[in-house]
């Protein structure tokens, strides 16, 4: 690739994720929930336009890289813990909470995890390189930074 055309790709990829950063300024609901999706390029255990899949702690896979996220009054955890997964590996988030919250993944596509008061598993997969933020909103807090290997 010519050095021209790399700094413009360069610039363009550059200005992309800023943009993406500074979208997520705004709550995660205010986008239209039926067009997120759990993943990022691919698969997922929900169905394409759905939240990460409520799915019963029988169907998690031996090798199944599970969080446990916490809301109890003003304690949260994890607090901005860097996780490392790999391309694919089933992730399942175990959300025990005494109020309704929403956890918002910013992959590509983002997802939105919506969980009622009690104990819940979601389970996505990530199907891209990369480094991805998952926040908890209201209040909002870093939960973790994944790291997606291949």
């Amino acid at each position: 690739m010519r050095p021209a055309v790399r700094r413009c790709a360069t610039t363009a990829a550059t200005a992309l994720l800023v943009l993406s950063v500074a979208a997520c300024g705004g709550r995660a609901d205010d986008s239209d929930p039926s067009s997120s999706t759990p993943e990022t390029g691919g698969s997922t255990s929900a169905s394409s336009g759905t939240s990460p899949s409520e799915a019963p702690s029988s169907s998690i896979a031996g090798d199944a890289l599970v969080i446990e996220v916490s809301v109890d009054g003003d304690s949260v955890s994890p607090d901005a813990e860097r996780v490392e997964a790999t391309v694919g590996q089933q992730i399942v988030f175990r959300v025990t909470t005494d109020v309704p919250l929403e956890i918002h993944g910013h992959t590509n596509p983002e997802f939105t995890i919506e969980a009622q008061p009690g104990t819940s598993d979601h389970t996505t997969t990530i199907d891209q390189v990369g480094s991805y933020e998952i926040e908890l909103h209201d209040p909002d807090r870093l939960l973790v930074r994944l790291d997606v290997r291949s």
